[in-house]
C-alpha cells in the first residue's frame, strides 16, 4: 500500500521529488525556476532530513501519473499572462494590470493578530525578538502598528524603528514560519477560554459605568494611597479630547468660555477634522478667525504638550459636567440634563 502524499503541499512534493532525482537532474530543473521558486524549495529541502522510501515512491508515483493524464497540464499561468498583454496592450498598461495582479495574488499574512487590539497585540509580542516584531509591524495598518509601537518602552520603539527602516526584502517563507506561531499562540488563548484583561484601560472602562463621585474617590484613594502615575494613566484613558464629539453643542459653547484661544488651538492641532469643525460651528464668526489665525502661525509642537492642554481641557469638561453645564458621551439618560 502506497504512503499518502495527500497532506503534503506541493511545496513539499516538489522538494521530495527534487531530491528523488538526484543531484543532476534536479539541477537541470533548479536552472530552470525562477529564483523565488529556487529559495523556497532549497529551504524546504534544507529543512527535511529523514523521508521514507514508501513515501518517495507514492511521489513518483503520483507525479507519473500526473505526468501520463491527458487532463493534466503544466503550465505557467502567470508568464503566460505576462507574454499575451506584452503582445496587445502598452507598457504603461501592461504595469498597472501586473501590479494589481501582484498585489491580489500575494499571501495575506497576520490576519488573524490585525483583528487584535494594539494593547493586546503588544502583549502578545512583548516577548518577540525586535526583529520579529518589526517584521510584523511592517505588514499591519499603519495605525495599527503605529498604536502597538507606542505601547513599548523607548528602547525598544528605537530598536524596532530601526529594524523596519533596514528591512528590505524577506522570504516569504520566513513571514509564513512567524504568522503561524503566532496564530498557534494566539488559538491556545482562546482553547482554553483565557483573553488579555486588566490594565489601566480595563479599570477606566469600569469606571465610565459609574458616577463621576464615585470615580472621583476612587482615583482620590490612589493617589492618597501614593499611586498617582496609575491614578492619571487611569483619567487619560476614562475620557479622550476626541470623545468631546458626543458633547452636545450647547456643552461646546459653555466650554469654548472657560478655555483660551490659545489652548484650543494647541489642543485642535492633532485632532480630527471632524471635531474642529464642531468647536468652529458653535464660535462667533470673529472668534473662529481668531482660532484659525492662531492654527496658521502655529509651528510644529511637541505630541506631549498637545495631550497636556487637551488634558487640561477634558478636565474644564469634567468640572463642567459636575456643574449641570454639560454632559460627557457615555452618560445614561438619567445623567442628561434638561
Amino acid at each position: 500500500m502506497a504512503a499518502k502524499t495527500d497532506k503534503l503541499s506541493g511545496l513539499d512534493k516538489a522538494a521530495l521529488l527534487l531530491l528523488s532525482l538526484g543531484e543532476g537532474q534536479a539541477g537541470e530543473i533548479l536552472k530552470r525556476l525562477d529564483d523565488k521558486e529556487v529559495q523556497l524549495l532549497g529551504q524546504r529541502i534544507s529543512k527535511m532530513e529523514i523521508v521514507s522510501t514508501k513515501q518517495m515512491a507514492a511521489i513518483l508515483q503520483e507525479f507519473r501519473q500526473m505526468m501520463e493524464s491527458p487532463e493534466a497540464i503544466v503550465v505557467k499561468g502567470d508568464q503566460f499572462f505576462k507574454n499575451t498583454i506584452s503582445r496587445t496592450m502598452d507598457a504603461n498598461r501592461q504595469e498597472k494590470l501586473m501590479d494589481k495582479l501582484d498585489l491580489e495574488q500575494s499571501p495575506e499574512f497576520f490576519q488573524k493578530i490585525k483583528k487584535l487590539d494594539s494593547r493586546t497585540l503588544a502583549s502578545f509580542l512583548g516577548n518577540e525578538h525586535p526583529q520579529t516584531i518589526a517584521l510584523v509591524l511592517a505588514h499591519l495598518d499603519r495605525n495599527q502598528a503605529g498604536g502597538v509601537l507606542a505601547q513599548f518602552s523607548e528602547n525598544m520603539q528605537l530598536e524596532v524603528v530601526r529594524r523596519i527602516a533596514s528591512l528590505d526584502q524577506v522570504s516569504p517563507a520566513i513571514i509564513e514560519e512567524i504568522d503561524a506561531a503566532l496564530r498557534n499562540e494566539i488559538t491556545l488563548v482562546e482553547e482554553v477560554g483565557g483573553r488579555l484583561v486588566g490594565g489601566p484601560q480595563s479599570v477606566a472602562e469600569i469606571l465610565n459605568q459609574m458616577e463621576r463621585t464615585q470615580e472621583t474617590s476612587i482615583l482620590k484613594r490612589l493617589e492618597e494611597e501614593g499611586q498617582e502615575d496609575l491614578a492619571e494613566e487611569i483619567r487619560r484613558y476614562l475620557f479622550t479630547f476626541e470623545d468631546l464629539l458626543g458633547v452636545e453643542d450647547r456643552g461646546i459653547m459653555a466650554l469654548l468660555k472657560e478655555t483660551n484661544t490659545q489652548d484650543l488651538a494647541l489642543a485642535l492641532k492633532a485632532a480630527s477634522d471632524e471635531l474642529k469643525a464642531k468647536f468652529f460651528r458653535n464660535m462667533s464668526s470673529r472668534a473662529g478667525e481668531m482660532l484659525q489665525e492662531e492654527l496658521d502661525l502655529m509651528g510644529p509642537v511637541r505630541l506631549r504638550d498637545v495631550e497636556a492642554v487637551q488634558q487640561k481641557i477634558i478636565q474644564i469638561a469634567k468640572r463642567l459636567e459636575t456643574e449641570g453645564q454639560l454632559v460627557l458621551a457615555g452618560k445614561s439618560v438619567e445623567d442628561i440634563f434638561i
